[in-house]
């Protein structure tokens, strides 16, 4: 069954998401969704590993979808990491979950990177599934946008930065845009129609965020953590295709984890990866958790409506 929570980060910020769990404790997934995302566009797979018997934490970062936290729409990885950890401790204090054996984590995209930094730090996490992982961002960058749009990014996030230490508001950019000759933070140019619907879809997404959002973007590297994470189990999701998070980039960055470790390639791209794929990505999951944190026998239950 799902329900709403909400709790509080240690500076007091309020971040609300849903809970999958059944009557009795059972071992713990929590779930961080992808850059400028919302809890909505990952909760099918909180549903998933909930009908194999875990108990599921999915939740918006703080400033976006139904989270409190300002500025809004502002993606930045050292408050993600610190929240997330203490979204693991909010789970660790509530009776659905058990401790026990530790906590599975798993996250998309930015958040898959993130996954890989805090299950390398965080005592509490015992595995770690990174599905299509921002991990080397000065690389990956290079391979996004191209020169002439580095050129035009680069001295708006300087001014953006010395404005907003005389007091202005953040600067924004879109997530996705139409037009060819637009800057966006997640190029290149998608069909109207994705934009459109995305925000049919997910009435709490806003197609915006700051652009400091964008500097983190280009210069967060999750890829060296990926040599303290052993012994715990590692496994990476990613699509062959995929033009925000380039599939050679992930594939390199996986060879340094020791293991144990397990490498999924889909032959599609990045956003496909959560419809066209979820079937496979799921399963491929579910069984990870399986093997590396596993469910009491008759654990597994049917999915239950939303409350």
């Amino acid at each position: 069954m799902r329900h709403d929570v909400e709790f509080r980060t240690e500076d007091g910020t309020l971040l609300r998401g849903y809970l999958h769990a059944g009557e009795d404790p059972a071992p713990g997934i929590v779930m961080g969704h992808g850059f400028s995302g919302v809890k909505e566009q990952i909760d099918h797979y909180g549903a998933a590993f909930a009908t194999a018997g875990y108990s599921v934490l999915v939740y918006d970062h703080r400033g976006f979808g139904d989270s409190d936290g300002t500025p809004r729409l502002e993606v930045d990885p050292y408050r993600q990491i610190a929240d997330w950890r203490d979204a693991i401790s909010f789970a660790a204090s509530r009776p659905e979950f058990d401790p026990t054996g530790g906590f599975g984590i798993w996250g998309s995209s930015f958040a898959g990177g993130l996954a890989i930094v805090i299950a390398a730090c965080e005592p509490r996490v015992s595995c770690v599934v990174a599905q299509i992982p921002h991990v080397r961002g000065p690389r990956n960058s290079r391979q996004m946008f191209s020169t002439q749009e580095r050129e035009q990014l680069l001295p708006l996030i300087a001014k953006d930065r010395e404005a907003r230490l005389a007091g202005a508001a953040p600067a924004t950019i879109p997530v996705f845009t139409s037009d060819r000759t637009a800057l966006c933070a997640l190029p290149p140019a998608m069909p109207a129609d994705f934009i459109a619907e995305t925000e049919r879809n997910y009435p709490t997404w806003r197609n915006e965020v700051t652009l400091r959002s964008v500097a983190h973007l280009m210069e967060w590297d999750s890829a060296g953590w990926l040599v303290n994470l052993a012994p715990k189990p590692l496994l990476m999701i990613v699509g062959a295709r995929d033009q925000c998070t380039f599939a050679e980039i992930q594939c390199e960055a996986f060879e340094l984890a020791a293991g144990p470790k397990r490498l999924v390639v889909h032959p599609g791209g990045h956003f496909d990866t959560y419809t066209d794929h979820f079937v496979q990505t799921s399963r491929e999951a579910r069984e990870w958790y399986r093997a590396h944190l596993p469910v009491s026998t008759g654990s597994a239950r049917e999915p239950a409506a939303a409350v």
